[in-house]
């Protein structure tokens, strides 16, 4: 696998450095974590701004889940395709997830090789970012590659690449080992953060955690940890629907920064650009590509917030109704927020007949409460995967979900190999020991 071997200096050309090779960049961990952090975010570099959260990761993982719930509008090629669900294993959006996924990793990983020059007192914390990095990515690439009918993940990256005599050509590990590797890599994580400092802590190692394991389907442990960030992080419910984005908020978790310097959403590239269509928000690019079906929107109640203040009818040409979550392009990107841990919690108590924290019926009123929906006298596992829905929609967690559940809806059946990336074309010609997804053979 080559990881940007050629154009490593390019993707740590951030402030307050303007070049940055190899040996310079290990001397500096700061470097390197604010490198790491800018490619999981923005990428920071002109002409490779977006990719990951900040763009793709959230909108992939919708378009991939498209049926009933929203449609392209737009003319980029790469995510009509996705739409669709006729995917090329040249497409521009899979191949810069898979390239700046493990382009993170790298850095992650040679933060990890270079903490013997770090202070001791240090260690802990670089440490424990670097691990929290390479885990949540190496998931992140797991969810859209996985392929479970043949048990292959993706490959796992430990070792940091910075010139070409270390070049890897590793194989694709199991979804099993890659599952095993990212709660391995978070758990540590969690043991070596602070329960509040700058970037991530341990409430949101503990965040990701519960997301792992929900998606894993281990459900004891999915409580464990969502419970632990719901009764100890000290976050909190707001009272708005609208506070969770767009600005600061209580309930956020974890999110990205966006910066004048360092932000998809100017750059004809971001969640801003695709939703926003809104010509009255500061600096917005927005190009309404993004429609939301009227299917989706009748699920909710007409009282719901969430429909009321989430929603909007945009002014762009395309005419599009669209999400308000992704509006201002200088507001920073929730990437897990404390409604998620709610709805996990509610999930697995549900699933293991327990109570832990809370009975389900009142985790999931807790969130519905917020949006000023009626509340639920019971509730069913059905109830809850549908609020799942409707709460976190159009933040990336739809298709994942589906896929996790074996979710097959009329002609939509979420265990096809359509609904799974192909590993990039370049990837597959570089590395001989990289195995196709099989729907692309």
């Amino acid at each position: 696998m080559v990881l940007f071997i050629a154009s490593c200096g390019n993707e740590l050309d951030i402030k307050p450095a303007t070049s940055v090779d190899a040996e310079t960049a290990k001397k500096s961990v700061d470097l390197l974590l604010t490198g790491a952090y800018s490619l999981i975010g923005s990428g920071g570099v002109a002409g490779q701004a977006g990719g990951l959260y900040s763009t793709d990761l959230f909108l992939n993982g919708d378009l991939l889940a498209s049926e009933n719930y929203m449609t392209w509008k737009g003319t980029f090629n790469q995510y009509n395709e996705i739409s669709k669900k006729s995917i090329s294993a040249t497409n521009s959006s899979v191949t810069r997830m898979w390239r700046k996924g493990y382009a993170a990793i790298n850095l992650a990983n040679t933060i990890l090789e270079t903490l013997p020059n770090v202070k001791e007192s240090q260690r802990n914390y670089y440490k424990g970012q670097a691990l929290f990095i390479r885990g949540i990515i190496h998931f992140e690439l797991l969810r859209f590659w996985a392929e479970p009918s043949t048990g292959l993940g993706v490959p796992l990256m430990t070792k940091a690449t910075q010139d070409f005599s270390q070049i890897q050509l590793p194989a694709r590990a199991t979804i099993t080992d890659v599952y095993a590797a990212v709660i391995a890599d978070l758990t540590e994580a969690k043991s070596l953060l602070a329960t509040s400092q700058d970037l991530a802590n341990s409430y949101t190692v503990a965040a990701f955690l519960a997301r792992v394991n929900l998606q894993k389907g281990d459900y004891a442990k999915a409580l464990e940890q969502a419970n632990d960030v719901i009764e100890n992080g000290g976050y909190d419910l707001p009272a708005s629907v609208e506070e969770g984005f767009n600005g600061t908020s209580s309930e956020t978790i974890f999110e990205i920064e966006q910066t004048t310097l360092n932000n998809a959403g100017t750059a004809n590239d971001g969640l801003t650009t695709f939703y926003s269509c809104d010509p009255n928000t500061p600096g917005s690019a927005g190009r309404g590509d993004v429609g939301i079906l009227p299917v989706f929107l009748s699920r909710y109640e007409a009282t719901d917030k969430r429909l009321d203040l989430l929603i909007y009818e945009g002014s762009c040409n395309k005419g599009s109704i669209t999400s308000a979550k992704w509006k201002d392009p200088y507001a920073n990107i929730t990437v897990i927020r404390l409604s998620e841990m709610y709805l996990i919690r509610a999930e697995a108590n549900q699933r293991l007949g327990t109570a832990v924290g809370d009975t389900p019926v009142n985790d999931v009123n807790a969130i519905r409460e917020k949006a000023g929906a009626s509340e639920f006298v019971t509730v069913t596992l059905n109830d809850i995967l549908a609020e799942r829905e409707l709460e976190l929609a159009f933040e990336g967690q739809r298709i994942h979900d589906y896929k996790r559940l074996g979710k097959v809806s009329g002609s939509n059946d979420y265990t096809s190999g359509k609904y799974i990336f192909p590993i990039p074309q370049t990837e597959i010609n570089t590395n001989p020991n990289l195995q196709q997804n099989s729907f692309y053979h």
